[in-house]
């Protein structure tokens, strides 16, 4: 009757763990479902209001206009992490410069990244993306707004009418630019390929290039969904590289030379070795 009486009990208990087991799941779903909504109407929220800020930006000018978009959009840019309970952490913000114009070069895995910039890097940088986010939403007029160009990837006249103007404003307005070479998200983690249009900002301005390595946003946005996770991120600023240093490059060059730089670095944040996804055509000889 002993044993029979034990084995009973450790069936009922087994029964236990899963019962508990399974509201504790429950629980964290419901959190993060209430985290989804709330971010869902505070994204919803601020699209209403974009229309209301681009038209105060164009009406501003000087260093009003400055606090005004650095005000607003870095509230914007941490809220989408602070809402999903992410923990951001940002190593070498030393490194970032006080004032423009330089380029940020970082890799790219999720569409947090450009909010993750914003949010934490520099709130006024201006962006090359898709000409198709024109259509969604505020997006496009917000991206404007702040300094950036929608390209129309099938139109090469287009991109560098797009790359023309980025330079022109890092000449005369001092504007920061963060661009992400890759071209488009890394779905494996690895640094892909720097493709050469995006590089070509890079060499024609002459201005400082500050290398950023990104981990965590492909945990908290996956390609392919809008459903922002918690997640742990860490954002490593490298020390800027002065226009001087890469004069003499090739444009491959010195795009093998971000690459590895990135590569190397978001390597030791996830604390483990790997090897760099290069392209043949990329590989820089030792």
């Amino acid at each position: 009757m002993s044993i029979i009486t034990y084995r009973l009990k450790n069936i009922h208990l087994g029964f236990h763990r899963l019962e508990v087991g399974g509201i504790i799941k429950n629980e964290v779903k419901s959190l993060e479902f209430i985290r989804y909504i709330r971010i869902l109407i505070g994204f919803l929220a601020y699209m209403a209001y974009a229309p209301f800020f681009t038209r105060k930006v164009y009406k501003l000018s000087g260093e009003d206009r400055e606090k005004y978009i650095r005000f607003h959009v870095s509230k914007w840019g941490r809220r989408a992490f602070e809402w999903a309970k992410s923990e951001v952490t940002i190593i070498g913000s030393q490194n970032i410069p006080k004032n423009g114009p330089y380029i940020i070069v970082a890799n790219h895995r999720s569409m947090l990244d450009i909010t993750l910039i914003q949010g934490y890097i520099n709130p006024h940088a201006g962006f090359l993306a898709k000409k198709e986010l024109d259509h969604f939403f505020s997006v496009g007029a917000f991206i404007k707004a702040l300094g950036g160009e929608l390209i129309d990837r099938s139109n090469p006249r287009d991109a560098i009418r797009a790359i023309n103007n980025l330079i022109k404003r890092m000449k005369t307005e001092n504007q920061v630019v963060a661009l992400f070479p890759e071209g488009t998200r890394s779905i494996d983690g690895e640094v892909h390929e720097f493709k050469g249009g995006s590089m070509k900002v890079v060499m024609k301005s002459k201005v400082p290039v500050v290398p950023i390595a990104i981990v965590g946003t492909d945990k908290a946005m996956p390609k392919g969904t809008f459903y922002i996770r918690r997640a742990n991120i860490k954002v490593s600023v490298l020390p800027p590289i002065a226009p001087e240093s890469f004069k003499d490059m090739k444009t491959i060059e010195f795009a093998n030379l971000l690459q590895g730089m990135i590569s190397k670095e978001v390597k030791k944040l996830e604390g483990g070795e790997g090897l760099v996804k290069r392209s043949q055509s990329q590989s820089l000889s030792s």
